[in-house]
C-alpha cells in the first residue's frame, strides 16, 4: 500500500487527538476557579434552570459579579449530562473542539493542495498555544474555534451562497457569546469578509438581508446585555432567555481598553506587548498560558508569517488566504485594544499559524526542505510536550489548586451530614470549588450563600449550608472537619488531629477518644543508621541548629531531620497497626532538586513518596501489621545538594479504629 499524505494527515490526526485528550482529568492538575465556575453554572441550569446567581439561561454568566462568557458553559452541557459534573467531562469541550479545529484546519489547507493541508495540520498540531488552551476549560478557548467554523462556512458559501452564507454569518456572530473581545471582531471581520466574498461572487440582495438579518437575530441578545449594563436596573427577559443587570461594573470594559479609565493611554504599550508575543515567541507570564522557554508559537516561524502575509496579498491570492489574512487584521486590531496576555488575544494565533504555513509552502516545494520543515516541527513538539507533560504539569499544579477538590470529596465523605466543614480561604474562590466538587443544589445555595458585598466585581462568599470559607481560631477549637492548604497544617500539630494529604491540600478531622487511646510518638530515640552529609537531628533539621522543622513556611515541633541519601531503623517494640507521618524538604534546603522518601517494614517497601520538590509537605496514614522493625529512607534527585528532608509528627497506632464513613460519629 502506497502512504499517502491523506495517511500522513490522519496520523496527524491522531497525534493531536492524543496530546489533547490523554490525562485531560489530571493535567493541568486541580480546577481553577474560572473552569469551576462555569461547570458550576452550566451544571445547575442543567438540573434546576437557573445558575448560582437564580438566572435562567443568561446571555452572560453573573458569576463573581462582573460577568463570564456563557458559550464555552452551554457546548459543555451534553458532555456533562452524559458524564455527570466533572474535571474531565468540563474540559471535554474544550478538547472537543481543538481537535475539531485541527480538522477543519487541515480541510481548509486541502483546499489549496495536499502539501499546504499538511503544513497547515502540523503546524496546529504542534503548536505550544493550541495544545495548552485545549487541555483546560477557560471559556475563552473556545472563541478560536468559533470563528473557524465561521470562515470554513464562508469558504464554501461561494459553492452555494443562498444556502450557506447566513449559516457562516451566523457561526461568526455566536463568537461573541464566547469571549468579550469578540465584540469588536465579530462585526468589523464579518464586514471585511462579505466584501471579500462579493468580490468573489456577486452577493444578491436578498441572500445579503438574508445572512445580516441573522446576524442581527443572533446578536440582539448580546446588544440588549451591553444596553442593559449601561442604562438598565435589572434583568430583562426575552422569552426564556434572560439578559441580567450586573451589580457591577461588566469586566469586558476593563479589559477593553478603549473603554477603560486610562486605557487610551496603555495602547501604545499594549501593542507592543502584542507584537512581542506574536513575533517574538515571548510569554506572558501566566504559566497556564505558555512555558517561556517555548512562548506561545515557535520563534522560528515568525519570518515565514511575515512572508505568508506578503503572499497573501497578491492578486492571486485564493479567497481562504484573504479571509485569513482579514481574520488576522481585524484580530491584531482588537488584540492592540485588549489588555493582552496569550489567551485574551487568542483570535490571533490560527491566522498567525495560517501564514507561517503559507510561507512555509515556498520551502516545501523542494522535498528535502519539506522533510527537514516537518521534521523540525515534530522534535519541537516531541521537546515541548516531554516538558509540558512533567516538570511543567508539576509546575502549573499550584495554580489549578491540585489536590483540592479530592480534599473537598473526601471530607464530605467522612464527615457526618449534619456537621460543619471548614474550608481554606487558601485558594482563590475556594467556595466555586466547594460547589463544584460536592454539586450543591443550587437552591440551596442561593438560599444560604452568605455573600459580604454584593457589588464587588468579584464577590467572595463567607459560607453556604455546612460550609463556612476560612480558618479562624474559633472554627479551629470549635469545629471537628476542616479542608486546609499545605501552610495551614501547623495550626493542626497537634496529635489530637489526623492529617489526610492530597497535593497541595490535606483533610485534618479530630481524632475520637478511642484514637487518642491507640497513639503513641514514634521513639525517634532509637533510630539508628546512616546518611551522606551530617547526622540525624531529632526534633530539627539538618545543618540547623533551631529547635523544631519548618517545612512549607511553618514549624513542626516533633520528628526528625535527615539529608540526601538516608537510612534509619529503630525496633517496633510494641503492637503496631499503622504509621501516621509526614514528609517534606526543609525550607532552607535552597537548591534541591527533590528527594524521595520510604518507609520499609521487615525489610519490604511498604511506603515510596515518589518525587517531592521544596515546599511540599504531605501527610499519610500507613496501614502496618505488628512490624518487628521500621526504617525510613530518602533517596536524592540527581545530586544531593540541599537535600534535606523531614520527617514530621510521626505516631504509631497500636490498635485500629473503624475507617470514617459519610454519616459515621466520630
Amino acid at each position: 500500500m502506497t502512504f499517502t499524505a491523506k495517511h500522513w494527515a490522519f496520523l496527524l490526526l491522531a497525534l493531536g487527538t492524543a496530546l489533547r485528550f490523554f490525562w485531560l482529568g489530571e493535567i493541568p492538575g486541580g480546577l481553577n476557579q474560572d473552569e469551576a465556575s462555569i461547570g458550576y453554572d452550566a451544571w445547575a441550569l442543567l438540573h434546576s434552570g437557573i445558575d448560582r446567581n437564580g438566572v435562567s439561561w443568561p446571555v452572560n454568566f453573573i458569576a463573581w459579579g462582573s460577568g463570564q462568557n456563557v458559550l464555552y458553559g452551554y457546548l459543555s452541557m451534553p458532555f456533562i449530562a452524559l458524564f455527570d459534573l466533572s474535571v474531565f467531562s468540563l474540559r471535554l469541550t474544550s478538547a472537543f473542539w481543538g481537535v475539531a479545529c485541527l480538522w477543519l484546519f487541515w480541510q481548509l489547507g486541502r483546499r489549496r493542495d495536499q502539501t499546504m493541508g499538511i503544513l497547515a495540520l502540523l503546524l496546529l498540531v504542534t503548536s505550544p498555544w493550541h495544545i495548552m488552551a485545549s487541555r483546560w476549560a477557560l471559556e475563552s478557548n473556545i472563541v478560536p474555534a468559533v470563528v473557524l467554523v465561521a470562515v470554513y462556512l464562508l469558504v464554501r458559501a461561494p459553492e452555494h451562497l443562498s444556502r450557506r452564507l447566513p449559516w457562516a454569518c451566523v457561526a461568526l456572530t455566536m463568537s461573541i457569546y464566547a469571549y468579550g473581545p469578540a465584540y469588536l471582531f465579530a462585526p468589523i471581520f464579518l464586514l471585511c469578509a462579505l466584501i471579500l466574498i462579493h468580490n468573489k461572487t456577486r452577493i444578491a440582495l436578498r441572500t445579503f438581508l438574508i445572512s445580516t438579518l441573522a446576524s442581527f437575530v443572533v446578536a440582539l441578545p448580546m446588544m440588549l446585555f451591553i444596553l442593559n449594563n449601561s442604562i438598565g436596573h435589572e434583568h430583562w427577559h426575552l422569552w426564556f432567555i434572560t439578559i441580567p443587570h450586573y451589580p457591577t461594573e461588566a469586566r469586558y470594559s476593563n479589559i477593553f481598553l478603549p473603554f477603560a479609565q486610562g486605557g487610551m493611554a496603555r495602547i501604545p504599550d499594549n501593542i507592543i506587548a502584542v507584537i512581542r508575543m506574536l513575533f517574538g515567541a515571548h510569554d506572558d507570564g501566566l504559566p497556564w498560558n505558555a512555558i517561556p522557554a517555548w512562548g506561545a508559537q515557535y520563534v522560528f516561524l515568525t519570518p515565514f508569517v511575515v512572508i505568508g502575509a506578503v503572499l497573501t496579498v497578491r492578486r492571486d491570492s485564493s479567497l481562504i488566504d484573504r479571509l485569513m489574512l482579514a481574520w488576522m487584521f481585524c484580530a491584531l486590531l482588537t488584540a492592540f485594544c485588549t489588555e493582552a496576555n496569550i489567551n485574551r488575544i487568542n483570535l490571533v494565533w490560527l491566522p498567525s499559524l495560517w501564514l507561517a504555513a503559507c510561507g512555509l509552502r515556498l520551502i516545501a516545494q523542494e522535498r528535502a526542505l519539506n522533510y527537514l520543515t516537518q521534521a523540525v516541527l515534530l522534535v519541537c513538539c516531541l521537546l515541548f510536550s516531554m516538558q509540558y507533560f512533567t516538570s511543567w504539569s508539576e509546575r502549573i499544579a499550584s495554580d489549578f489548586f491540585d489536590g483540592f477538590g479530592l480534599a473537598i470529596k473526601r471530607v464530605v465523605e467522612i464527615a457526618p451530614k449534619d456537621a460543619p466543614i471548614i474550608v481554606t480561604g487558601n485558594a482563590n474562590m475556594p467556595y466555586i470549588s466547594v460547589l463544584f466538587f460536592t454539586k450543591t443544589p443550587v437552591n440551596t445555595y442561593i438560599k444560604t450563600a452568605v455573600i459580604p458585598d454584593r457589588k464587588s466585581p468579584f464577590q467572595g462568599v463567607n459560607g453556604f449550608d455546612r460550609f463556612t470559607i476560612g480558618l479562624t481560631p474559633q472554627n479551629i477549637h470549635h469545629q471537628n472537619y476542616w479542608v486546609v492548604n499545605k501552610h495551614e497544617l501547623a495550626l493542626f500539630s497537634d496529635q489530637s488531629f489526623q492529617i489526610e494529604s492530597f497535593s497541595d491540600y490535606a483533610v485534618v478531622s479530630r481524632r475520637s477518644t478511642e484514637q487518642l487511646a491507640c497513639l503513641q510518638p514514634l521513639a525517634s530515640n532509637m533510630l539508628t543508621g546512616s546518611q551522606d552529609f551530617d547526622t540525624l537531628k531529632i526534633d530539627g533539621e539538618v545543618a540547623s541548629s533551631n529547635v523544631g522543622m519548618m517545612t512549607a513556611g511553618q514549624y513542626f515541633p516533633s520528628g526528625f531531620g535527615v539529608h540526601g541519601q538516608s537510612n534509619w531503623s529503630m525496633p517496633v517494640l510494641q503492637p503496631a497497626q499503622a504509621l501516621d507521618i509526614g514528609y517534606g524538604i526543609a525550607d532552607n534546603n535552597g537548591c534541591t532538586d527533590g528527594m524521595t522518601f520510604k518507609v520499609i517494614a521487615d525489610g519490604k517497601t511498604i511506603f515510596n513518596s515518589g518525587r517531592v520538590m521544596g515546599d511540599s509537605l504531605r501527610f499519610v496514614r500507613i496501614p502496618l501489621n505488628n512490624p518487628k522493625q521500621l526504617s525510613f529512607v530518602t533517596e536524592p534527585g540527581q545530586n544531593n545538594q540541599c537535600d534535606h528532608g523531614n520527617w514530621v509528627r510521626p505516631l504509631l497506632m497500636s490498635c485500629t479504629t473503624p475507617t470514617p464513613t459519610s454519616g459515621s460519629p466520630r
